[in-house]
Formats: structure tokens, C-alpha cells, sequence
């Protein structure tokens, strides 16, 4: 990776890297609307006639999960994993109950006999896009499902990208039986948010798509959304790290790696007061890579995507770092609590050297879905709040109505709706 100044960076590529993979979506967008269109006229024929052309007839019969499947599943997965994956329930389920200590908002009395207040309904209906791809992925399904259960949800179903057998991953398997999903597809991609956003013979239309995804299920999101709500168009994953002449190049070439691992679109950026941290992290990235099976992919995401800057002041990090906006904060600097009130966009902060990327991704029980691509500007992480939403309830008594009724009949008459008028003036006749 090459080491350049904020201020020496030319504009084209200044924007190129604030823009990063989300740039491509209007690209693919023509693509992903004819698999939708596909999709919503064939329904499931569209899924198999794509499916089976890849796995082939044999591997490929049928879109749902079965029993067998999953019992098949426990079987592949070490005495490890399932420990593990109890313990990241538990972290998950206690931080998220807690986003939700009430269902009920306060009560408002505007004036007496008139009472105003929200009550909490869970979205009946949610779909799970967990992604496949190249990597496995049985910590996302936890980070949906857990929260979508503490909302309330009914009915929860899970789409994700089958391997070349034909088969969802046997770990992801383990991990949705786990945490109780009943309805398991083996779908992937744009076909899967068509499916979850209209419905086939075989998966259910629900009402609100969640997970993560390439920039292709990022754009079948986004084009859904006049048929169904969606979490947030989180798309490749992305670092941005703050250090200081304190940090250790070590850890922070640790996660720059780590991340990059997850694609070859992912990001991963280095902001740095020192330029000796600077040339001992490029030295750590060659030293690290040497030992990594997944180095391919990494070394095409630095080359797309990765930078290490040197700039003149935290400040000037700090500036560069909201307008960025990224999935991932690290701030490996001397005192990084006093700072965190000055980050305006991320999707989750990481606080010192020890609060490693993968930590956050699956064991402090912090949520991993994240929004990217600089929708951490206007969309929040993945939470409980995410899978349900208030419902307004309001009360009058005959008092409380008389004490606003010239009110509601001046501005009836002055919008000129009469029957809004006479709808509270004839409960006083």
C-alpha cells in the first residue's frame, strides 16, 4: 500500500475512495432489475433454472431446508463451535434486550382529558439475507435473528447462497437451528431479495429485508423498495482506523487484513499522525499476508480500495473520517474516549488497541450489520428497534375535546374541509 498525505491526494481519487464500492451500483442496476423482473414472472423456475445450471439437477431440487439437512448439519460442526456459538448468543441476546427496556412510550397530557402516546408492534414478517459468497458467515445469522426474536417478529425467514454441492454451509445451518428458524432457503443474491420482496411458490413475501450483501444484493434492496422496507443498503465491508504515534502497527495491520478478507471490494484506510507507524504497518501488511490462505482476495481489495494517509492533526483525521463515514471505526489513539464525541458518522467505534475489528464482529455482542458505502451518514447499526416500529394511540375525553375543539374547527375551515369540522362539532350539539 502506498503511504500519501490527505492534502497531496488528487480530488479524482479523493472521491474515488469516499465513494468506494457503492460508486459501481448504477452500473449493475440494469442487471439486477431484469433477475428481479425474472424472478417476481417465474417465481421459483427463475431460482431453479439458475441454481441448476451451477450445481446441477441433482444438487439442486428444491429451495427450502429441510429436517434432514440440518440434522446432517450437527453432524459436520466440532463440540467447539456449538460452545461458541452459545456463548455469542448470549452476549448478543443481553445487548439487545436492553435496546428495548420498554414497549411502551411515556404518556403526554397536552391538556386535561387529552392523552397522546406510542405503543411498540413488531413487524410481522422479516426476511434474513445471510450472506455466502466466499466465506461463511453463522455469526450473521445470530446478529439478525437474535434481535428480530427480542422485537417480536412472527415470522422469520432465512435466505442464503448455496456452496457448489447445492447446500448452505453446515456451521450456518447450526447457528439459524440454534436460534429457532423453521423456514431455511437455499437462495443467494438478487434472486433471494426478489423472492423475499414478492414472494414465490415456495418463500413467503415478508414485509422487511435484512443483511448484508454484495453490490449487487445492495442494488436488488434498493430497487425493492417499493414492494418492501429494508434495513439499510449495507454492501461490502469497510475499515477506516485512526492511530496515533501510540498505536501499535501490529494490530492495526491485523485489522486492515482482516477486513479485506471479506471481499475483494472491501476498504480499508489508515489515518496516521506518524509516519513511522505509517511505514511499520506497510511492513506488517507484507509480513502478515505471508501467512494468510485468503491473501487474494486482500491484496485486490488494498489495491481497489486501501490507502494509508498521513495527516497533520487527529482533527484533520477526524473531519476526513465523517465525511467517509465507515461501516468500521477503529481509533487507536492515546485517549480515545475523548475524542469519540467528535465522531459524527460510523457504523460501530472501536476504542483503543485492544478492541480488536473481530471482537466487534462476534463476541462483545455489539451488532456486526452495519451500514457502508457512507449510509453511516443517515442509517443506524442493525438493532431491535430496526425490526418493529411504534404505533401512535391517542385518547380525548368529552372534555379534553371541548378544550381543543375551536381549534380543530378554525383550522378545518381554513384548510377547507367541512366534514373535519363537523366531525368534532357534532359530538357537542
Amino acid at each position: 500500500m502506498k503511504i500519501i498525505k490527505l492534502k497531496n491526494l488528487p480530488a479524482i481519487e479523493y472521491q474515488r475512495i469516499i465513494k468506494r464500492a457503492s460508486g459501481k451500483l448504477r452500473e449493475i442496476i440494469p442487471l439486477v432489475e431484469k433477475i428481479i423482473y425474472d424472478v417476481r414472472l417465474a417465481g421459483d423456475n427463475a431460482i431453479y433454472e439458475k441454481y441448476q445450471e451451477r450445481y446441477g439437477k441433482a444438487c439442486y431440487q428444491s429451495v427450502f431446508v429441510s429436517g434432514e439437512e440440518i440434522k446432517e448439519a450437527y453432524k459436520k460442526v466440532s463440540r467447539d463451535f456449538i460452545s461458541t456459538i452459545n456463548q455469542m448468543i448470549r452476549n448478543i441476546t443481553m445487548v439487545h434486550e436492553a435496546q428495548l427496556r420498554t414497549k411502551k412510550d411515556s404518556v403526554i397530557e397536552p391538556l386535561e382529558g387529552i392523552k397522546v402516546w406510542r405503543e411498540w408492534r413488531p413487524i410481522e414478517k422479516v426476511g434474513l439475507y445471510i450472506p455466502g459468497g466466499k466465506a461463511i458467515y453463522p455469526s450473521s445469522v445470530l446478529m439478525s435473528t437474535i434481535p428480530a426474536k427480542i422485537a417480536g417478529c412472527r415470522e422469520i425467514v432465512m435466505c442464503s447462497p448455496p456452496k457448489e454441492r447445492g447446500e448452505i454451509p453446515y456451521p450456518t445451518l447450526v447457528a439459524a437451528d440454534m436460534v429457532g428458524i423453521k423456514k431455511i432457503f437455499k437462495v443467494g443474491g438478487p434472486e433471494a431479495i426478489a423472492a423475499l420482496a414478492y414472494g414465490t411458490e415456495s418463500i413467503p413475501k415478508v414485509y422487511k429485508i435484512f443483511g448484508a450483501g454484495n453490490s449487487y444484493v445492495t442494488a436488488a434492496k434498493l430497487l425493492s423498495l417499493s414492494e418492501v422496507a429494508v434495513d439499510m443498503p449495507a454492501g461490502p465491508s469497510e475499515v477506516l482506523i485512526i492511530a496515533d504515534e501510540t498505536a501499535n502497527p501490529a494490530f492495526i495491520a491485523a485489522d486492515l487484513l482482516a477486513d479485506g478478507e471479506h471481499g475483494n471490494d472491501s476498504a480499508c484506510v489508515l489515518l496516521t499522525t506518524s509516519k513511522i507507524i505509517a511505514l511499520e504497518v506497510v511492513a506488517e501488511l507484507e509480513k502478515q499476508l505471508l501467512n494468510l490462505p485468503t491473501a487474494k482476495y486482500i491484496k485486490e481489495s488494498l489495491a481497489k480500495y486501501g490507502l494509508i494517509v498521513l495527516v497533520d492533526s487527529i482533527k484533520e483525521a477526524i473531519n476526513f473520517a465523517n465525511e467517509y463515514a465507515p461501516e468500521h471505526l477503529e481509533l487507536m489513539v492515546k485517549n480515545p474516549e475523548k475524542i469519540i464525541n467528535k465522531i459524527l458518522n460510523a457504523g460501530s467505534v472501536f476504542l483503543g488497541d485492544w478492541t480488536s475489528k473481530s471482537a466487534g464482529d462476534y463476541a462483545t455482542g455489539a451488532n456486526h450489520v452495519l451500514p457502508t458505502g457512507g449510509t453511516a451518514k443517515m442509517y443506524p447499526p442493525l438493532g431491535v428497534d430496526a425490526f418493529g416500529k411504534w404505533m401512535q394511540v391517542q385518547k380525548c375525553t368529552k372534555t379534553g375535546l371541548k378544550n381543543i375543539k375551536q381549534t380543530v374547527e378554525t383550522i378545518s375551515e381554513v384548510e377547507q374541509l367541512p366534514a373535519h369540522k363537523n366531525a368534532t362539532s357534532i359530538r357537542f350539539l
